[in-house]
């Protein structure tokens, strides 16, 4: 996983500007923050405004009834290949199959709106203190280092999938950071948790495969406010 192209590219194709596994038929209620305990990211936070990640587009429906915009997207220009791109108000919701079994499942969800409500309570609008009190922390974390320059900070934990062929992890991931590298110059830094499935290797440890979540909070740097989120559900070769 490059950290920032490849986040970019997604948000992009779900049509929203970047700078401006409970069972597929649960419902999906957010938290709000007045319940919420802070945690580390997993799967059942992946949710916004009544659906949740892995739902199928009939039970997104079901669930909060037609879209205002529905597209199919041809196979040549997705990394899952053929797609469904679902919009509600200000909330972009993309349907692939990322084991591509043709069974389209809701893998991404993000908007650029405070009306569009994230699991916590958590909204664009919110500020980076915000943010970070909603989730665990840790008091004594590493450096994220790439390429030989700090990248950015870790909240929790110290493993993103360019360590795994070094460290071949084999168990649940639960990884979380702040990465600011180019914060100056694009206007904007990211807050990202992550929580990876068990990882499984090719018998010559070359490379991995499983699923992943992450929750991702593009933050204004002027202002150290959010103005855009995403979840994904992704898969870790993609």
């Amino acid at each position: 996983m490059k950290i920032k192209s490849r986040l970019v590219c997604f948000v992009m194709t779900a049509a929203m500007a970047v700078c401006a596994m409970t069972a597929c038929g649960d419902s999906a209620e957010n938290t709000s923050s007045s319940e919420w305990t802070p945690h580390k990211f997993g799967i059942s936070d992946t949710t916004a405004n009544g659906v949740k990640l892995n739902m199928t587009v009939d039970e997104v429906k079901a669930a909060i009834g037609e879209p205002d915009k529905e597209e199919n997207i041809t196979e040549d220009q997705f990394i899952y290949g053929e797609h469904l791109n679902m919009t509600y108000g200000q909330m972009y919701l993309s349907f692939y199959d990322i084991n591509e079994g043709n069974n389209l499942k809701l893998g991404s969800i993000s908007s650029n709106s405070p009306e569009v409500i994230f699991a916590g309570g958590l909204h664009v609008g919110n500020t980076k203190d915000e943010v970070l009190g909603a989730f665990t922390q840790e008091e004594d974390t590493t450096d994220l280092m790439l390429y030989g320059e700090k990248y950015g900070s870790f909240i929790y934990g110290d493993l993103i999938s360019d360590y795994f062929i070094e460290r071949k992890p084999t168990g649940a991931i639960e990884s979380a950071y702040i990465q600011d590298h180019d914060a100056k110059s694009d206007g904007y830094y990211m807050i990202i948790y992550t929580y990876y499935n068990p990882l499984q290797w090719s018998d010559d440890g070359s490379s991995y495969t499983g699923d992943y979540y992450h929750m991702v909070f593009y933050v204004d740097t002027a202002t150290d406010k959010v103005n855009s989120i995403l979840l994904e559900h992704m898969n870790a070769l993609a």
